[in-house]
């Protein structure tokens, strides 16, 4: 707010505040005894001033002097605890914590690698894991898919659904090779499937007649 204030309010104030503080002399008809006592009172007041004046500077000058004491205590201290951790000396009295060392305190070659190679060994975990996980799969679902059989529909008035603009026309002949053979794959997996049924329930024709056999037997012992 006083940088926005002109030059004549800043005297103005000035003018004010002196005012409470000096206070006038009222020493008009005043004799010569009681302006000796006036003068006498006022020199009282101003050693009074100095010697307060004199106290709080030493006061000051002995806190200065102990804040010393103690920032050096304290220097002392941090240096003794830095050696204790095997860092340098000063590592610790900095403005700033010292930088990470990952070489060990007791080996006796210093850690040459950069900031890079140690910015590495904090990286990774179980994020990068899942990520080589899922682009692994990712690859072998693409390759799956780009390696399959592609079977091509059959052609409605003339022109075959899907096909895009450019690709040349496929031959009758190889269209219809290509449907017989998934007919005749269709008609191997059905069999396969009869097939298979066929022998399973002939295991359990199997297995049943042999419980009975097994049963008979029981009987024909119980009778004896």
């Amino acid at each position: 707010m006083e940088r926005n204030k002109t030059k004549e309010q800043l005297e103005e104030e000035k003018k004010i505040s002196l005012s409470f503080r000096i206070k006038p002399l009222a020493i008009e008809g005043f004799n010569e005894s009681k302006l000796r006592e006036k003068a006498q009172e006022l020199w009282e007041l101003i050693v009074k001033l100095e010697t307060e004046k004199y106290d709080l500077e030493e006061r000051q000058k002995r806190q200065d002097y102990d804040l010393k004491e103690l920032k050096e205590r304290q220097k002392q201290q941090l240096r003794h605890k830095a050696l204790k951790k095997g860092l340098d000396p000063e590592a610790l009295t900095g403005k700033y914590p010292p930088k990470i060392q990952v070489a060990s305190k007791y080996e006796r070659r210093v850690d040459t690698r950069s900031y890079d190679d140690k910015k590495k060994l904090f990286e990774g975990g179980w994020e990068e894991i899942g990520k080589e996980v899922n682009e692994k799969i990712w690859n072998e679902k693409k390759d799956q898919y780009s390696g399959r059989q592609k079977s091509k529909l059959p052609k409605w008035f003339g022109e075959r659904p899907g096909k895009k603009a450019g690709e040349p026309e496929t031959p009758e002949g190889e269209e219809d090779a290509k449907a017989d053979e998934d007919i005749v794959e269709d008609e191997e997996e059905v069999e396969e499937e009869v097939v298979e049924e066929e022998d399973e329930e002939a295991e359990e024709e199997e297995e049943e007649e042999e419980e009975e056999e097994e049963e008979e037997e029981e009987e024909e012992e119980e009778e004896e």
